[in-house]
């Protein structure tokens, strides 16, 4: 039986997203094609164990200052260069990302964005093969789920 096949949708350069995971309602993201994975602007970022499982738990600044503090297991770590040619090794966790009433599971890596101007950036890993970037518009999707009819 042959696979179905999506129809591509298309987002602009930046969206309004969700992490609904981490109680995350809504946050500006800037959708790169040119980086791998996701990353979000994350401060105090600690690991600890909690019945044996690891997990991290860290807060998010959104661009009206607000601080959403949230934890999810630990999946591991990545090396992850940066455009400046940097190479870092951040922590990243596997959660849920809300984008043009679509769900979809990604990995999200945790780092300071401080000096950036979005607090997330959804890498080409995070579209996958589902979105198209459209770099000429922004805000084209709601971070809101579709209803099913």
């Amino acid at each position: 039986m042959a696979k179905k096949k999506r129809e591509k949708r298309i987002v602009g350069w930046k969206e309004h997203v969700a992490l609904p995971d981490l109680k995350v309602k809504s946050v500006i993201a800037k959708i790169d094609t040119g980086a791998s994975v996701a990353s979000i602007d994350a401060s105090e970022i600690k690991i600890v164990k909690r019945q044996g499982v690891k997990y991290v738990s860290f807060k998010v600044m959104k661009r009206n200052n607000t601080v959403r503090k949230t934890s999810a297991p630990l999946a591991g770590y990545k090396r992850i260069k940066s455009s400046n040619g940097d190479v870092e090794r951040r922590p990243y966790v596997k959660t849920t990302l809300l984008m043009d009433g679509i769900s979809k599971k990604i990995e999200l890596t945790l780092t300071d964005r401080g000096p950036m101007d979005y607090t997330m950036l959804i890498g080409k890993k995070a579209l996958g093969r589902r979105w198209l970037v459209n770099p000429a518009i922004s805000y084209l999707t709601t971070a809101k789920k579709e209803d099913k009819k």
